[in-house]
């Protein structure tokens, strides 16, 4: 069965690709200026480190709810909808949070903010596949995840800016250009949201119709399989991105090495994207995973005092495989409430993977370069998974 309609006459890849790439990159660049003003914050509202905490694991659960929540929304009643819902929500968000007086305020506006974050990952990538012919998808797929680079932003404007203008005015800085973007695309996200509406609100379509008669309990049932395995992609791969805060140390300080690391990501998204359509998700997949592990075993075993170094950027450069082709594929695995069941997937897998750095730590692993072994068993679990992948039908 075909999960996706056919794309959208009215809908110009070009203008899919940048009504979801803008919304999710600004939502990468907060994401992660709240890391890099974690110590800011701390000292603006005197936190105790038990408090920046709580603030920090209000951003995960956050996320995790979004991806529920407004993905189950957007299947049921429309993705273009829900994007400028979730448009909203994000500006509510950060505006609370540019205007933050006391630790509750924050976390509550952290908690909405990380609400648009959850839900923007699944609906963006769905709402393309849904308008974008399966020959581009991959390819579509991958250059949105190019939003990541919104943590570039973050990190130089954290390092420039913050010292003139303050935090707050940061974290405001984008409310301008998402409202922008929402009056520009709304009238075309409109005619975009009226299609779906015919397409799955009156349960018309195949997917309407399925959906309208399963529910969302068997719908879970039946998907489990592949929501594991999506799952344990997202946590392995994005747990391995993870890792590279134990290597930006080893990196010079200067914007050019900043620019250089976070921008190192891309060329491995786009050969993810070359790799899924030459040979497949299963074949891609195998490949990053035997990679990793290579790596992990030269940067372990070799006496070249700048392994540290190549390792923590070609690490970026391998992880951009399985980044950039997730989004493609959780949509392809996925019938009813796959917009759901996708974000879920990727968003949970996220929050799992931020432990990571706990762990290593936890384990002593991170001492002597035993981290090395940690990456090398994230290979060897995604090489597992890869052979339990079964590749979905090709549909133009």
């Amino acid at each position: 069965m075909n999960p996706f309609p056919p794309a959208s006459r009215s809908a110009s890849p070009a203008r899919v690709y940048w009504t979801a790439f803008i919304g999710l990159f600004f939502d990468y660049y907060d994401l992660y200026l709240f890391v890099y003003l974690e110590k800011v914050l701390a000292a603006q509202f005197a936190l105790s480190p038990a408090a920046s905490n709580a603030l920090q694991f209000t951003g995960l659960a956050g996320v995790g709810v979004g991806a529920l929540g407004f993905g189950y929304l957007a299947d049921r009643f429309g993705r273009g909808r829900m994007m400028l819902a979730v448009f909203g929500v994000y500006a509510l968000g950060i505006a609370g949070l540019s205007l933050a007086r006391d630790y509750p305020s924050l976390l509550v506006f952290r908690l909405v903010a990380s609400l648009a974050l959850g839900a923007e990952w699944g609906i963006s990538h769905a709402f393309m596949s849904e308008h974008v012919d399966r020959e581009r998808r991959y390819r579509f797929a991958a250059w949105l995840q190019f939003a990541i680079l919104g943590g570039l932003l973050a990190a130089l404007l954290s390092r420039f800016v913050l010292p003139v203008v303050g935090w707050r005015w940061l974290f405001a800085a984008s409310i301008v250009p998402v409202a922008v973007l929402s009056a520009v695309r709304g009238r075309w996200l409109a005619a975009a949201t009226a299609e779906e509406g015919a397409k799955v609100g009156d349960g018309k379509s195949e997917i309407g119709k399925r959906r309208s008669v399963i529910g969302i309990g068997r719908a879970v049932r039946e998907n489990l399989p592949a929501f594991l395995r999506c799952f344990g992609i997202a946590s392995l791969t994005i747990a391995s991105g993870t890792v590279n805060v134990f290597f930006a140390k080893e990196l010079p300080q200067s914007p050019v090495y900043t620019v250089f690391f976070w921008a190192n990501i891309a060329p491995g998204m786009l050969l993810g994207a070359w790799v899924v359509r030459r040979a497949g998700v299963r074949r891609a997949l195998l490949g990053y995973a035997v990679a990793l592990v290579a790596l992990s075993a030269f940067a372990w075993t070799s006496a070249w005092e700048g392994r540290k170094l190549a390792f923590a950027f070609a690490l970026p450069l391998l992880n951009g495989i399985p980044f950039g082709l997730m989004g493609a594929y959780f949509n392809e695995v996925f019938g009813a409430y796959r917009t759901m069941l996708s974000g879920a997937a990727y968003n949970l897998g996220r929050i799992l993977a931020g432990f990571a750095p706990v762990l290593i730590t936890g384990l002593g692993l991170n001492a002597g370069g035993h981290y090395f072994l940690f990456t090398a068993a994230l290979g060897l679990a995604v090489l597992v998974i890869g052979l339990w992948i079964h590749e979905p039908a090709r549909h133009s």
